[in-house]
């Protein structure tokens, strides 16, 4: 179960508090993450950084383009193993800070 979050919902990221009710909704995510990973046996449950992206959100000077981004996402999917149950993963398959 692979849940689209931001590293703007991560407590340690998002230090200066940007986007508040956006960054709320997503460290509530990352929360059900973590919680129903706990609850859930036999489901990997992990929470993704999709990376910056350039969408209308991202804007054009974003370093990543949707392509791009979910062709990291779709190897990062591939790889996931049951050690990553109720992880907060970056694009790139590094362990994201909470």
């Amino acid at each position: 179960l692979v849940n689209i979050s931001t590293q703007v919902g991560s407590f340690t990221w998002n230090q200066p508090g940007i986007s508040p009710l956006y960054a709320a909704s997503k460290a509530a995510l990352n929360m059900y993450v973590r919680a129903f990973a706990r609850a859930a046996t036999g489901i990997i449950t992990v929470a993704v950084h999709p990376g910056w992206v350039q969408t209308d959100m991202g804007g054009a000077d974003a370093t990543l383009t949707p392509a791009q981004s979910v062709g990291y996402l779709r190897t990062l999917i591939e790889r996931l193993t049951p050690s990553d149950n109720g992880g907060f993963l970056n694009y790139d398959g590094a362990p994201h800070p909470w």
